[in-house]
């Protein structure tokens, strides 16, 4: 069994000073798929904080703005590492959108670009296969009012 990323492990960006202004909540769930009587498939979900190699685990990340202050466009920013013993899911994050721009790191947070994600100096860079992704960066492009919550999620496989 691993486990599973906590609350605690929320990364913010380095727009805010000691009073972060945002409030996390995660939820972790594992995810089965399951075939119903009809042969129809679906997607089942239990909340866990522990998971066995080979199962595939979602995170989602509810961040309020608990401020009394609207915050600007493009000063939030939510960090969020794959956890070690697992691997990105591609193509699961929150996607990139006018209201969001989702990058990813291949370098332990060093650099965030989006997809292909490029490591590497002069003649050795290459593009990091989405399945080496270390850490993934959401940079909202709308102000959030107080009280306003927005939801992130990703998928990652148990090694």
């Amino acid at each position: 069994m691993v486990a599973l990323l906590s609350a605690a492990t929320v990364l913010t960006g380095a727009a805010f000073a000691q009073d972060d202004p945002l409030a996390y909540r995660l939820e972790i769930f594992v995810v089965s798929h399951v075939t119903r009587d009809d042969g129809t498939r679906e997607e089942r979900y239990t909340e866990s904080t522990e998971a066995r190699p080979g199962q595939m685990v979602e995170y989602r990340i509810f961040v309020t703005n608990v401020s009394d202050t609207t915050l600007p466009a493009g000063l939030v920013q939510v960090r969020l590492p794959i956890p070690e013993g697992t691997e990105y899911v591609p193509n699961s994050a929150t996607a990139s959108s006018d209201r969001l721009l989702t990058e990813f790191s291949a370098d332990r947070g060093r650099t965030f670009s989006e997809p292909p994600v490029l490591i590497g100096n002069g003649d050795s860079r290459r593009v990091a296969e989405p399945t080496s992704y270390e850490e993934i960066r959401w940079t909202f492009f709308v102000e959030l009012e107080p009280g306003q919550e927005e939801a992130l999620a990703y998928r990652v496989i148990v090694r």
